[in-house]
Protein backbone atom coordinates (compact mmCIF):
# COMPACT_ATOMS: atom_id res chain seq x y z
CA UNK A 1 0.00 0.00 0.00
CA UNK A 2 0.97 3.15 -0.87
CA UNK A 3 0.06 6.56 -1.06
CA UNK A 4 1.49 9.53 -3.21
CA UNK A 5 3.41 12.62 -3.09
CA UNK A 6 3.31 14.27 -6.63
CA UNK A 7 4.65 11.32 -9.01
CA UNK A 8 6.55 10.43 -5.46
CA UNK A 9 5.68 7.47 -3.13
CA UNK A 10 4.62 7.76 0.09
CA UNK A 11 4.06 5.71 3.26
CA UNK A 12 5.69 1.44 2.32
CA UNK A 13 3.34 -0.98 4.32
CA UNK A 14 4.28 -4.57 4.28
CA UNK A 15 8.22 -4.54 4.67
CA UNK A 16 10.18 -7.41 6.41
CA UNK A 17 11.10 -7.01 9.86
CA UNK A 18 13.78 -4.81 10.16
CA UNK A 19 13.74 -3.65 6.53
CA UNK A 20 13.42 0.59 6.28
CA UNK A 21 10.62 1.66 5.09
CA UNK A 22 10.36 4.02 2.64
CA UNK A 23 8.52 7.37 3.27
CA UNK A 24 9.43 8.86 0.00
CA UNK A 25 10.56 8.10 -3.52
CA UNK A 26 11.16 10.54 -6.05
CA UNK A 27 13.32 11.45 -9.35
CA UNK A 28 15.40 14.44 -9.97
CA UNK A 29 15.41 14.33 -13.77
CA UNK A 30 18.50 16.30 -15.09
CA UNK A 31 15.67 18.43 -17.57
CA UNK A 32 14.16 19.76 -14.36
CA UNK A 33 17.64 20.81 -12.62
CA UNK A 34 18.03 24.42 -13.00
CA UNK A 35 20.93 26.62 -14.61
CA UNK A 36 20.91 29.24 -12.22
CA UNK A 37 20.30 28.05 -8.28
CA UNK A 38 18.92 29.81 -5.46
CA UNK A 39 17.36 28.84 -2.07
CA UNK A 40 14.16 30.20 -4.13
CA UNK A 41 15.19 28.07 -7.40
CA UNK A 42 15.39 25.22 -5.17
CA UNK A 43 12.30 25.46 -2.92
CA UNK A 44 10.35 25.13 -6.67
CA UNK A 45 11.33 21.76 -7.31
CA UNK A 46 9.08 19.07 -6.17
CA UNK A 47 11.62 16.24 -4.59
CA UNK A 48 13.35 19.11 -2.53
CA UNK A 49 10.01 19.82 -1.02
CA UNK A 50 8.67 16.45 -0.61
CA UNK A 51 12.10 15.71 1.39
CA UNK A 52 11.39 18.87 3.51
CA UNK A 53 7.86 17.97 3.80
CA UNK A 54 8.54 14.38 5.14
CA UNK A 55 11.91 14.76 6.72
CA UNK A 56 12.02 14.20 10.07
CA UNK A 57 15.43 14.03 12.47
CA UNK A 58 13.47 11.97 15.37
CA UNK A 59 12.01 9.98 13.03
CA UNK A 60 15.10 7.65 12.38
CA UNK A 61 14.89 8.93 9.03
CA UNK A 62 17.92 9.21 6.58
CA UNK A 63 17.55 10.71 2.82
CA UNK A 64 19.15 8.56 0.12
CA UNK A 65 20.21 10.66 -2.71
CA UNK A 66 21.03 8.12 -5.35
CA UNK A 67 23.07 9.29 -8.49
CA UNK A 68 24.26 8.25 -11.73
CA UNK A 69 28.00 7.00 -11.94
CA UNK A 70 31.03 9.22 -13.05
CA UNK A 71 32.05 12.04 -11.58
CA UNK A 72 29.43 14.22 -13.36
CA UNK A 73 26.76 12.49 -11.76
CA UNK A 74 28.65 12.60 -8.34
CA UNK A 75 29.41 16.30 -8.40
CA UNK A 76 25.54 16.93 -8.99
CA UNK A 77 24.76 14.72 -5.85
CA UNK A 78 27.46 16.19 -3.82
CA UNK A 79 25.58 19.59 -4.83
CA UNK A 80 22.24 18.48 -4.23
CA UNK A 81 23.43 17.03 -1.23
CA UNK A 82 24.45 21.06 -0.16
CA UNK A 83 21.20 22.23 -1.08
CA UNK A 84 19.38 20.18 1.27
CA UNK A 85 21.68 21.36 4.18
CA UNK A 86 21.64 24.41 3.16
CA UNK A 87 17.50 24.40 3.19
CA UNK A 88 17.94 22.60 7.21
CA UNK A 89 18.64 18.73 6.82
CA UNK A 90 21.64 17.78 8.73
CA UNK A 91 24.21 16.11 6.21
CA UNK A 92 24.82 13.33 8.53
CA UNK A 93 21.23 11.96 7.49
CA UNK A 94 22.17 12.41 3.77
CA UNK A 95 23.79 9.18 2.22
CA UNK A 96 25.13 9.47 -1.02
CA UNK A 97 24.66 6.36 -3.48
CA UNK A 98 25.96 5.33 -6.81
CA UNK A 99 22.78 3.50 -9.01
CA UNK A 100 19.74 6.11 -9.70
CA UNK A 101 18.77 3.75 -12.74
CA UNK A 102 19.38 6.31 -15.22
CA UNK A 103 22.10 9.05 -16.67
CA UNK A 104 19.51 11.49 -16.19
CA UNK A 105 18.24 11.37 -12.89
CA UNK A 106 19.09 11.32 -9.08
CA UNK A 107 16.68 9.18 -7.27
CA UNK A 108 15.46 10.54 -3.95
CA UNK A 109 14.59 8.46 -0.79
CA UNK A 110 13.52 9.40 2.74
CA UNK A 111 13.58 6.05 4.61
CA UNK A 112 13.14 5.28 7.77
CA UNK A 113 13.86 2.12 10.18
CA UNK A 114 10.90 -0.04 11.51
CA UNK A 115 11.89 0.17 15.44
CA UNK A 116 12.44 3.91 14.88
CA UNK A 117 8.91 4.43 12.45
CA UNK A 118 7.17 2.50 15.19
CA UNK A 119 8.40 4.15 18.35
CA UNK A 120 8.02 7.89 16.88
CA UNK A 121 4.17 6.94 16.34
Amino acid sequence: MAFGFGSGLFAQTDVPAGAPITLLEMPLRYQDWPERRSAHVMLELDPVRAVLSVFSEKGGQNVIVRHPGGDGGNAWALEFREWLVALGVPSHFITLEPGSGGADHLLILVEATLTAFDSSA
